[in-house]
């Protein structure tokens, strides 16, 4: 048992083998290009008897069951269960496990069954190498923003309806139509050794990574892997990045060398803030897990053919839905948070929208709040109810009731309260 936190990093290669197996047992050759390696980034918090991992995948989504694979790998280490915040930045130029997902999908190459069982056993090795590597720490945290390279794809029109506008370079057809808003807050932790050496960052920006669309079809971190690359080149140091409230914000800019510049402007920011904080103290770290029951969006039954059909996202998808929810209506959603000192982390499944991540940090009694959204098939985009009102494509491509946004946002909340409670107690 580690009195007092101590902390570690490690990262391990998710990129997948360009080789597969095919009918007749030989092997050939996946048709995707590699443009950039994937990652698992790894941040390994203990505390005591208190352990936690921070765990930032290269990926679009991590599929149902996946946490349950990466515990069976620990276990089968040696090692308790303990909570694990996966934090996929849902980049679309990375594979996926399973045709149901909600994305449209250029290369049926990228559609690897066994992907996530190869990666689990890969990120137990990486936490298990953290749990050998831990030092103890001090850490500081703050916020700094990063304007200019984002902007809500989600446009109202005078009637109250929603026009999407996907690529912002392309002026909406109507200037007087109203953009809605956006979080553009960088948030940074940053963890020091006991004689005053740095040792890595977490950061915390949310933007969907859709930098890269010229590279559909292959391999590509998109602007995540440069927010590494400014702390890796310029400070020599690792980082674990998870995303915010992305579900309706999006790049400012795409194609070509748009994820270098999106993701050096967000690193190049986290850095200068990372440079301004200085621990002077070890924070007492707790962890909690509330799982909230919330009522499913109920889809009507497509043809089975659908869900196969590469060109039709939106019907595969639904077909997934249907398929999952028409036993269990209710979706049991797990809010997990990690303490340390006046600084909360809270991890929500879903790609919650800029508004609700700012109200639950606007109401936070922390100092600092951080919310981190994990992308999932299971409930997909977090709309609000005015967002179902309105329309586009989020709300089309939810599995979450038009009720449930409020009561998500509520039990956070009041998970936040309850605990600084506590801790004042």
């Amino acid at each position: 048992m580690r009195e007092g936190l101590h902390a570690a990093f490690t990262a391990v290669d998710i990129t997948p083998d360009q080789e597969r197996a095919s009918s007749n047992g030989k092997k050939k050759d996946r048709s995707y290009p590699v443009y950039d390696p994937l990652k698992a980034r790894i941040l390994l918090l203990q505390d005591g008897e208190q352990t936690a991992a921070i765990v930032a995948v290269d990926g679009f989504e991590l599929g149902i069951g996946f946490d349950e694979k990466v515990a069976a790998a620990l276990q089968a280490r040696g090692m308790a269960p303990f909570p694990t915040l996966f934090c996929p930045s849902h980049i679309g130029s990375t594979p996926i496990s399973n045709y149901g997902a909600y994305i449209m999908i250029f290369a049926q190459d990228l559609i690897i069954e066994n992907y996530e069982d190869e990666i689990s056993a890969r990120i137990a090795d990486g936490i298990q190498e953290a749990l050998e590597t831990l030092v103890p720490v001090r850490m500081a945290s703050r916020g700094g923003h990063a304007p200019d390279v984002c902007y809500n794809r989600r446009f109202i029109k005078p009637d109250g309806t929603v026009h999407m506008v996907f690529n912002r370079q392309e002026a909406p057809p109507d200037p007087t139509w109203v953009e809605q808003g956006k979080d553009d807050e960088v948030s940074v932790l940053r963890f020091d050794s006991l004689d005053g050496e740095a040792i890595g960052a977490f950061i915390n920006f949310g933007c969907h990574a859709l930098c890269s669309t010229d590279k559909y079809g292959g391999i590509s971190a998109d602007y995540p892997r440069y927010v590494a690359d400014v702390f890796g080149e310029v400070a020599g140091l690792p980082i674990v990045f998870a995303q915010g409230g992305l579900g309706d914000v999006v790049p400012i800019e795409r194609d070509g060398l748009a994820a270098r510049r999106v993701g050096r402007s967000v690193g190049a920011q986290a850095l200068y803030v990372f440079e301004q904080i200085k621990p002077d103290t070890t924070p007492t770290m707790e962890t909690h897990v509330r799982e909230v029951e919330i009522p499913a969006r109920r889809i009507p039954e497509e043809p089975e053919e659908l869900r196969f059909n590469f060109t039709r996202m939106h019907d595969r998808y639904h077909r997934f839905l249907y398929e999952w929810y028409e036993q269990n209506p209710t979706i049991h959603y797990p809010i997990k948070v990690v303490t340390l000192g006046d600084t909360a982390l809270i991890h929500m499944p879903g790609e919650l929208f800029h508004d609700t991540a700012l109200a639950i940090k606007e109401t936070s009694p922390f100092r600092h709040t951080v919310v981190i959204s994990r992308p999932t098939r299971e409930v997909a985009y977090v709309p609000t109810p005015e967002a179902f009102d309105q329309g586009g494509m989020e709300p089309n491509l939810a599995a979450i009731a038009p009720s449930s946004e409020p009561l998500i946002r509520q039990a956070a909340i009041d998970l936040l309260a309850g605990l600084r409670e506590a801790v004042a107690v």
